[in-house]
């Protein structure tokens, strides 16, 4: 009889902010932060953050002769957020509210936490100003969310909410002027010159501080400006965590986000899109970045260190109950490392050898999938799952199992902690490249966007492919090299042999 699921228990700090945070929808329900939404009134008719999709927002903000106002969310309207989290079980609640240079909002969630010393007895409430704006508000609620997650107590949250935010800044494109002038921001006048003249105005934030930087008059040469801004100011690109902001520019803000992470690699990277609140001043066209450095943020104290070990446990508690139950075979165990680009036939292969030896198939579609319900393939993402990942095969080796890594493994960098944890556990370790005729992965990856069958778990399409194929780098180690486009016998007969199994002729 399977043993129950165990549920893991509600963030004793739960996480509340406005939705000037412009955070990605995924990103708020993996961590658990409650929204509270700014509102904005067009001729009258009063709309929440969120309530107009993107498109109808902006073809009313053309259209429209007056501009809409904006207005702070009421005492009542954190009141409830805070209640909400009580019921859930929450004990503490930090509420992180953008700049109160810009916004009443603070105001209103600093009444709010006043009501609930009578209203929810028992909750403790603290209210923090970020300071910030956009995402470098936005990063400051994740990070905070994230520790809270973890277990971190309600003072270090706080402390590491203020770290972010004083790290972080912002620089964005405008395609307009006349949103800006239109809100009273900037004279018409200006606007009208930058019209005429085709300049697209660059500026950066500092501390919620705007400041020219570069005017450009080519999209090309404004992205060219964000990035080696970006690149200046990132000391250490791999702790960078960047956001690329944008107002109904998709595209363009997919197109920026390739440029950061072709030239930079930062730590993390995701796209996100701006809320009305934030469009009603930027109009769509806008494009940005906003970033910080991990260098000098202070993590929770050692006293902490034990909560966040409890989540690399939750963790790989749940990649084993994703794994189900795995035996061992006797004698040396063996860590069969596969590399290959999505649709190269690698986990075609690892059931393939799954079937003749009792290898423990760690196949990292399927694992994040019981991690991240939603999974944003973000480079935060990855970090947390492939900790676990080694971690779990770590063990397994240990434990005298038999691993195989079926992964895209393509970097240098990826490998070698496989290769590592192998060695340390005394495993067999056997390199095995994938290859398959493009043509004939093209053909698999078509197949899988229409019709994806129950073994297949990879999102991958020819978009992943042809970017992960371009980032490969060659496997330095000895190592086998299989083609599985057609019969893979004799394949799984060559892996089998290095990795030291020796089977039983097939009747």
């Amino acid at each position: 009889m399977p043993s129950p699921v165990r549920r893991k228990p509600p963030a004793r700090v739960a996480v509340v902010a406005d939705s000037s945070a412009c955070l990605p929808s995924g990103l708020l329900e993996e961590n658990g932060v409650q929204v509270v939404p700014l509102i904005f009134q067009f001729d009258g008719e009063q709309f929440k953050d969120g309530d107009l999709p993107a498109a109808e927002f902006y073809h009313r903000l053309h259209a429209g002769h007056r501009p809409p106002s904006t207005a702070a969310p009421g005492p009542g309207d954190f009141l409830e957020a805070f209640r909400r989290a009580q019921q859930a079980g929450a004990r503490d609640v930090i509420c992180l509210t953008l700049s109160s240079e810009y916004s009443a909002t603070h105001a209103a969630a600093a009444g709010a936490a006043e009501l609930s010393v009578r209203e929810l007895p028992g909750l403790r409430v603290e209210v923090v100003d970020t300071g910030g704006l956009a995402m470098t508000h936005g990063f400051a609620v994740l990070e905070a969310a994230r520790a809270a997650r973890a277990g971190a107590s309600l003072n270090d949250i706080a402390a590491l909410a203020r770290a972010v935010v004083g790290q972080a800044e912002m620089i964005g494109m405008l395609d307009t002027m006349r949103y800006l002038a239109k809100s009273g921001r900037v004279p018409w006048i200006v606007h009208l010159a930058a019209s005429l003249l085709h300049i697209r105005p660059v500026i950066a934030f500092e501390r919620g501080k705007p400041r020219s930087i570069a005017r450009v008059r080519t999209f090309r040469r404004g992205l060219e400006e964000l990035v080696r801004y970006l690149g200046r100011e990132a000391r250490d690109p791999e702790r960078t965590h960047v956001a690329v902001m944008h107002a109904n520019a998709p595209a363009r803000a997919a197109e920026l986000a390739q440029w950061v992470r072709d030239g930079l690699h930062p730590a993390e990277l995701f796209v996100t899109e701006v809320t009305p609140v934030m469009g009603v001043h930027t109009g769509p066209g806008f494009l940005g970045l906003a970033f910080y450095s991990d260098e000098r943020i202070p993590r929770p104290a050692p006293a902490s260190a034990r909560k966040w070990r409890l989540l690399l446990e939750r963790d790989v508690g749940v990649l084993e109950r994703e794994l189900g139950p795995v035996r061992t075979a006797g004698g040396t165990p063996a860590a069969v490392v596969l590399v290959g680009p999505p649709g190269a036939g690698k986990s075609h292969l690892a059931r393939a050898l799954a079937a003749r030896h009792p290898f423990a198939h760690l196949d990292s579609d399927s694992l994040r999938r019981a991690v991240f319900k939603r999974p944003a393939y973000t480079n935060a993402e990855n970090l947390r799952l492939f900790k676990a990942y080694h971690e779990l095969m770590g063990r397994l080796l240990r434990r005298g199992v038999s691993v195989i890594c079926d992964a895209t493994n393509l970097k240098e960098a990826y490998r070698l902690p496989l290769y590592e944890i192998a060695e340390k556990s005394g495993a067999t370790l056997v390199i095995v490249q994938v290859e398959t005729p493009r043509e004939v992965v093209e053909s698999r990856l078509d197949r899988r966007s229409v019709d994806a069958g129950p073994w297949d778990k990879s999102e991958a399409g020819r978009d992943i492919y042809e970017r992960m194929q371009a980032e490969a780098e060659p496997v330095q180690r000895e190592h086998l090299v299989v083609d599985a486009s057609g019969d893979i016998t004799e394949a799984v007969a060559q892996v089998l042999q290095q990795a030291g199994v020796v089977l039983a002729p097939r009747p």
